[in-house]
């Protein structure tokens, strides 16, 4: 099995890491996840999106995901499918940590 591209090999260079430092600088932990609408923690791995998804000439990750929601979604094509929507928990959503929020 060939090692894993670096961001950088697999076209999210400088530029992408730091549109992903910039949402995680302001990100507020327990915002809802778009595609899975669980709670989203920095602790967790957090990956920047793009709304507009590469494969259609997206450049720029404008949101977070948790990074199994991000591998889920992949290039968009399903994104009317989305657990957020469907009100079921995915596959990857399952496999994430089981975190609890002390919510006032």
């Amino acid at each position: 099995m060939p090692p894993r591209k670096t961001t950088t090999q697999r076209g999210l260079g400088y530029r992408h890491q730091q549109q992903v430092k910039s949402l995680k600088s302001r990100h507020i932990d327990g915002t809802p996840c778009w595609w899975c609408g669980k709670p989203m923690l920095l602790a967790q791995g957090l990956h920047g999106d793009h709304t507009i998804p590469r494969k259609r000439g997206g450049t720029i990750a404008d949101r977070l995901l948790h990074s199994w929601c991000n591998e889920e979604r992949g290039d968009g094509s399903r994104d009317h499918l989305r657990p957020a929507l469907q009100l079921q928990p995915t596959d990857a959503a399952r496999k994430g940590p089981t975190l609890y929020l002390d919510w006032p």
